[in-house]
């Protein structure tokens, strides 16, 4: 099903008492485009709708929803108990603690129930799952040729890591000054704090699953999976020595294959 999310971002930004033209200004976009956003006469862009989702506090669920109401946690989660999962850290979000591991629910989300966002040049979200939407944005993504994460080629940061594993077609995605060409079983994981873009440059479709995970902690709670810069440029560098890291592969033309 098709949802459109215009009327949820302006009721939410007028709960918070959040003008239209300060609302534009935190996530640099003109006022009239935000206007047109909120009365559904435009698609934003990915880069776009993941800073309003941002700014307003809201997970991907809760833009998918219809209804526009935040999800409530599954039967038979618990959010206090003695028997959790993990004691609190900093890092960690708050909808997490306390889960038992015993009473976690399952949820079965059918093909045709997908709740479906359609964003601008050719991008799509079907929400595959809202059983963790404070932690968790797992969804079927889709770049129809030429579709981008910003028309303007603007690059986009946000808390989290993403998770990709494209299907279908062919998808460049660029993070930071590394740039990666997925194709099908191919696999990319990066921080999303890091500035990023995603482009069909293809023919076709480009489908994969994405996962997003702990978008919505908060900067100083991202950082302290990190104890400091040093570390984290460690961390790289022993992957790439590894031989970890993705490294896109050349093209290889069948008719000039020996």
């Amino acid at each position: 099903m098709n949802v459109k999310v215009g009327s949820l971002i302006r009721r939410e930004r007028q709960k918070q008492g959040i003008s239209l033209r300060e609302l534009a200004r935190r996530v640099g976009i003109s006022g009239s485009m935000l206007s047109q956003v909120e009365t559904d006469r435009t698609r934003p862009s990915v880069s776009t709708i993941y800073a309003i989702a941002t700014e307003l506090g809201l997970s991907i669920d809760a833009l998918l929803s219809e209804a526009g109401q935040e999800p409530q946690a599954p039967a038979g989660m618990t959010i206090a108990g003695n028997n959790a999962l993990a004691e609190p850290s900093l890092a960690e979000p708050a909808s997490l603690r306390g889960l038992v591991a015993s009473e976690l629910a399952c949820q079965l989300v059918e093909a045709g129930d997908r709740r479906k966002l359609e964003l601008e040049s050719g991008v799509t979200w079907e929400l595959l799952s809202d059983y963790l939407p404070h932690l968790v944005d797992f969804m079927f993504v889709t770049y129809e040729p030429g579709g981008s994460s910003s028309a303007s080629g603007k690059f986009m940061r946000h808390t989290g890591t993403e998770f990709a594993f494209l299907l279908r077609g062919e998808l460049k995605i660029q993070v930071g000054f590394e740039t990666f060409t997925l194709r099908p079983g191919d696999a990319l994981s990066f921080d999303s704090s890091e500035p990023h873009l995603l482009v069909n440059e293809g023919s076709e479709p480009a489908c994969g699953v994405w996962f997003v995970l702990g978008r919505r902690l908060t900067p100083e709670s991202h950082a302290a999976r990190f104890s400091s810069a040093a570390e984290m440029s460690m961390a790289r560098a022993q992957h790439h020595q590894a031989g970890r890291t993705f490294a896109p592969r050349q093209r290889t033309d069948p008719d000039t294959t020996p």
